[in-house]
């Protein structure tokens, strides 16, 4: 009787743990397809799996500054498609300007070729009446763009509401942004860059001269 009560202990202990395991032997191979999938997503158009990093680039766990300045960005080797913004002697197609200091430093622009829409911001300028600026281009999904419109221009009590619905726009645009160069008030692109960045997004009373030369290295002309 000992023998039968102990082999009925160890069946129902056997058959405790594969009704245990057995769930997750099925679902780990999904969980490794899921993980796989929002690594693809991550990158969406990469064509490689080199990443550059130096002290202009932000790794996802640390950011690196300069000696003298932080610029906040990472580069990475990525195509997509050629929006009107891309093209040297385009005009950018100005949409809706947010914040100016002779000439815009926040505006929505869009691409006349798709009319996709983005953010356009201040990165850095120099030269005579700050004539010269480089800015960067995120897209943000049509839908983000004309509930943000919309909200911005109800009538609020709350004075802090608009900076609030802005801080949320430019979070919801996308992380990676090319970069335009233009040098008068015509706004017509001079150069851009052929890789994708992430540059801070910041009031144009905090741009910098000094960094000027630095983003200067990644636009053609």
């Amino acid at each position: 009787s000992t023998c039968w009560a102990a082999s009925i202990m160890y069946d129902g202990l056997v058959y405790s743990l594969n009704a245990i395991w057995h769930p997750i032997f099925m679902i780990t191979p999904f969980i490794d397809k899921q993980i796989a999938r929002r690594r693809a997503l991550a990158r969406p158009h990469c064509k490689t799996k080199l990443w550059i990093y130096s002290t202009l680039y932000r790794s996802d766990t640390a950011l690196v500054d300069t000696s003298n300045h932080a610029v906040s960005a990472k580069l990475v080797l990525m195509t997509d498609c050629q929006h009107s913004w891309m093209h040297r002697g385009r005009k950018l197609a100005l949409d809706t300007i947010l914040d100016d200091w002779l000439g815009p430093t926040l505006a929505l622009v869009k691409c006349e070729e798709c009319a996709a829409p983005a953010l356009l911001h201040l990165v850095s300028w120099r030269g005579n009446g700050l004539a010269e600026r480089i800015y960067a281009i995120r897209l943000v999904a049509p839908k983000t763009r004309n509930t943000y419109l919309a909200n911005i221009n109800r009538d609020y009590c709350d004075l802090t509401r608009k900076a609030s619905e802005t801080e949320a726009f430019i979070g919801a645009c996308s992380q990676s942004a090319r970069l335009v160069l233009v040098t008068s008030l015509d706004m017509i692109v001079e150069a851009s860059s052929t890789a994708l960045f992430n540059p801070p997004v910041m009031d144009w009373q905090e741009v910098k001269t000094e960094t000027y030369d630095d983003w200067m290295k990644f636009l053609i002309r």
